[in-house]
């Protein structure tokens, strides 16, 4: 890779930390066998998966048999979908208007099996309607599952509050923390839910390996009925991989500041990070060609997202944008990778009832503490070039 080349989304995936690269490789040498094998190697990797999940579970102050090894958020929030399915009989699933590919496409899938999937509407920043709310409250509502850190626009939801009002009406509740988990680490007793997604590459971790944070109350529903299951405590089936968990269990060591909350709202620890991010922000804030999409009080700490206007004051594409910072060897993406190939406008902006010349037109940008104010200084400057070249 070359020296000069910048990386600005982070919120896609992330580099494999050093540290986690030489965990998995040690882990592939020692740690390679069967958990499942009840011969001596076997009964070893399985001593070894059972003191990783112990140790995940001291990080966010969960029990052991919380933590449900899983390949990724995508597979967790699949999982939490047709467990439900499977439990109840269909009724009422409540969802934002801003969720990840991954729940919008378990939310289809039960649709057509009968289930009524209500989208939860959100403000022209993307935060959920808290006025709404308790329509949502009541015995035909079986799952609320809601996006934390949204990853097209970086808007927060207020997970710990509706989660205590889940909670008081017996009503399970579902987090996608995907996009959280690289700003801090959180407590689990802390959040009011009882499931949560989690992916691994998104914190320095490999690809392929993530985590389904459960509690009692879940778990006896995500549990299948084939007594031959016997994987992740009958939740998951699949061999664990267990070098990929090493791994991701050194990424999740590697994460400082610890996520609070204020009233009901998400507060991180000032780092690195957030000071790139108000550096941008400051240098884009006074310009009028520059929109600002999302909430900027309540908002992902290393995530920041706009739409850039031309010299008439019209939108520029963003796939032009992107194009023109690759070529100056500087990543960025209009959102979530999973949509980003396709040729309809976004669902997200369009929930932020934008206009429509500019649901093709959002720009994000996410950091690390790899990133630099003269990375960020560059970027800028090729920005400004972009207004009048497009």
């Amino acid at each position: 890779m070359k020296d000069d080349f910048i990386y600005f989304d982070h919120a896609s995936t992330s580099p494999l930390s050093r540290d986690v690269l030489e965990i998995i490789n040690s882990a592939n040498l020692n740690y390679w066998g069967n958990v499942s094998a009840t011969y001596k190697f076997g009964i070893n990797c399985s001593i070894e998966l059972e003191s990783i999940r112990n140790n995940i579970a001291l990080i966010f102050n969960s029990n052991s048999d919380d933590i449900i090894f899983t390949s990724g958020s995508s597979e967790s929030i699949s999982i939490v979908f047709n467990k439900i399915s499977d439990n109840f009989k269909p009724e009422n699933i409540v969802i934002s208007e801003v969720e990840h590919q991954a729940t919008i496409i378990s939310s289809n899938i039960l649709k057509k099996r009968g289930w009524k999937i209500i989208e939860w509407e959100v403000d022209n920043k993307g935060i959920v309607n808290l006025n709404k709310l308790e329509n949502y409250l009541n015995t035909k509502t079986k799952l609320i599952s809601i996006i934390w850190g949204q990853s097209e626009i970086g808007s927060l939801q207020p997970i710990q509050l509706i989660g205590k009002r889940c909670k008081e009406n017996n009503i399970l509740f579902h987090v996608d923390a995907t996009q959280i988990i690289s700003n801090g680490i959180f407590n689990w007793q802390d959040l009011n839910c009882d499931l949560l997604s989690l992916s691994a590459h998104k914190f320095g971790g490999p690809k392929g390996v993530g985590i389904l944070l459960t509690n009692n109350k879940s778990r006896s529903l995500l549990r299948n009925s084939d007594i031959s299951l016997t994987h992740e405590y009958s939740i998951r089936q699949g061999t664990q991989p267990l070098p990929l968990i090493c791994g991701m269990n050194q990424a999740l060591k590697n994460i400082s500041g610890l996520i609070t909350f204020s009233n009901y709202d998400a507060l991180f620890k000032n780092n690195k990070i957030i000071s790139l991010k108000d550096y941008l922000l400051d240098l884009l804030k006074d310009n009028k060609y520059v929109e600002i999409t999302g909430s900027l009080e309540n908002r992902l700490p290393n995530h920041l997202s706009f739409i850039l206007l031309n010299k008439n004051l019209l939108p520029i594409k963003a796939y032009k944008i992107i194009n023109f910072m690759s070529n100056n060897n500087i990543s960025i993406s209009s959102g979530s990778s999973c949509s980003s190939h396709s040729k309809n406008p976004s669902k997200v902006l369009s929930k932020l009832r934008l206009e429509n010349n500019k649901l093709f037109s959002n720009i994000r940008l996410s950091f690390s503490e790899q990133n630099s104010l003269e990375q960020i200084d560059k970027f800028h400057n090729l920005l400004l070039k972009c207004i009048d070249k497009f």
